[in-house]
């Protein structure tokens, strides 16, 4: 059977000579320094060259693009920050200056078969390893956490889209394993030559979603998911010609050879040891950090005896006659007591419609609660409770310079339609409430 040579030793036509050079030190440029940040140590080498590559950018957005602003350098958790565009645009440019350099120096190359394969290699576990790590973090599920008591409290129009998101994602924790799946599948399957073509297209299907609900929900990982579906289109084209035929013109295809990076035995048995090596140092780190997570999202969101919402019904305050004085939307409408990592919280809602964040520490033993506000840590709330026969908790202590008086009831989330409407095979209507 005729086999179509995928590395292509014919000679290469000019055009297709110079976008060969292009991608291959965009690609390269763009996704440093993989994989040496999964090697371990690897960071002492690799931290000074980010550093000068972001001093590059830096100089590029103020004296290229005109940027007269400071520009922020410190970590956010966004993917979409001016430093991260300001380097894509200086790695894109570095790419376009070395095309330029090669093309000069090495203009009597025809083609370059081995440096294809190493790109395609390459590509295909760069884009396997970083979305194999996203599955993971769904099939543990932690990426998404179920809607909060305070969430489930939060109207719609109060929520971004991205936390509209979050919660749509969190609330099934099925369909967020079946995410993590699906990504999982197309990304081991990208670590291997002959399954690459299954693996790219499940992975464009998948990441096409992604990019449209980052784009559509303002979830700022754009310019990374962007390309991560860029470079998986990317190896989908290597099959371009026999997908063609076989979908839109009918006809009988040819396998495409697929030779190892390595034509030596030595050199491939060494390249197998390194790929198990890497796979071990991206995926055992990650899977452990996600399940490590997990455990301790479930130890800080057990509930204690004061996690949990309350409703205010009598709430006196020294500075107060009583609660129909003119002062009434002042008072506080309901209290949610949530578990934080170093402390817990307590969000205050009053009649007004004005929301409070506390930073405060509970003692159940002496059974009495202290803290602050969360933005002026000046505005001081102590206060102790005491439990009623019927449950309801009566709180009595200060706040600031104010004497305060609550009476509570606690509000059973639990019970909210979001939590019990579950799973029906047979729905007489369409429940859309």
């Amino acid at each position: 059977m005729e086999i179509k040579n995928l590395t292509l030793n014919q000679e290469w036509s000019l055009s297709t000579r110079i976008l060969f050079r292009f991608l291959f030190a965009y690609i390269f440029l763009y996704c440093f320094a993989f994989p040496f940040y999964f090697i371990p140590g690897a960071h002492a080498v690799i931290h000074p060259i980010g550093s000068l590559l972001q001093d590059l950018a830096i100089w590029v957005g103020s004296h290229v693009l005109g940027i007269d602003q400071s520009i922020p350098t410190q970590e956010t958790g966004s993917g979409d920050t001016l430093i991260y565009w300001l380097i894509w645009i200086t790695k894109f440019l570095l790419a376009i200056l070395v095309t330029i350099i090669w093309s000069s120096i090495d203009y009597k190359r025809k083609s370059y078969p081995w440096l294809k394969k190493l790109l395609i290699t390459y590509t295909r576990y760069y884009v396997a390893l970083i979305i194999l790590s996203y599955g993971l973090f769904k099939i543990v599920p932690v990426q998404f956490s179920e809607p909060s008591q305070s969430i489930l409290l939060q109207t719609y129009g109060e929520s971004s889209p991205m936390r509209l998101l979050w919660t749509f994602m969190g609330y099934s924790t099925t369909y967020q394993i079946f995410g993590g799946v699906a990504e999982a599948i197309g990304a081991v399957f990208l670590l291997f030559r002959r399954t690459t073509l299954l693996g790219a297209l499940i992975l464009v299907g998948v990441l096409t979603n992604v990019v449209l609900m980052n784009y559509c929900f303002d979830v700022p990982v754009k310019l990374a998911s962007t390309h991560y579906l860029i470079f998986s289109i990317g190896l989908v084209a290597i099959y371009s010609r026999p997908l063609i035929q076989l979908f839109f013109l009918n006809q009988s295809t040819n396998p495409m050879e697929q030779s190892p990076l390595f034509e030596k035995r030595k050199l491939r048995l060494a390249a197998v040891i390194i790929k198990i090596a890497l796979i071990g140092f991206a995926v055992y780190p990650q899977l452990t950090v996600a399940i490590t997570y997990l455990q301790e999202n479930e130890t800080t969101t057990e509930p204690n005896s004061m996690t949990g919402v309350y409703d205010v019904y009598d709430y006196r305050n020294s500075n107060y006659a009583d609660t129909l004085d003119s002062n009434y939307t002042e008072y506080w409408h309901r209290m949610v007591i949530t578990n934080g990592y170093n402390s817990n919280i307590l969000k205050v809602n009053k009649v007004s419609g004005e929301k409070l964040k506390y930073q405060i520490k509970i003692d159940t033993i002496d059974r009495k609660l202290t803290g602050h506000l969360a933005a002026d840590s000046t505005q001081q709330l102590r206060l102790n409770y005491r439990t009623m026969p019927n449950g309801d908790l009566h709180w009595k202590g200060s706040l600031n310079a104010d004497s305060l008086w609550l009476k509570t009831k606690e509000f059973e989330t639990d019970s909210m339609m979001l939590m019990t409407r579950g799973f029906r095979w047979v729905s007489p209507v369409p429940y859309n409430r």
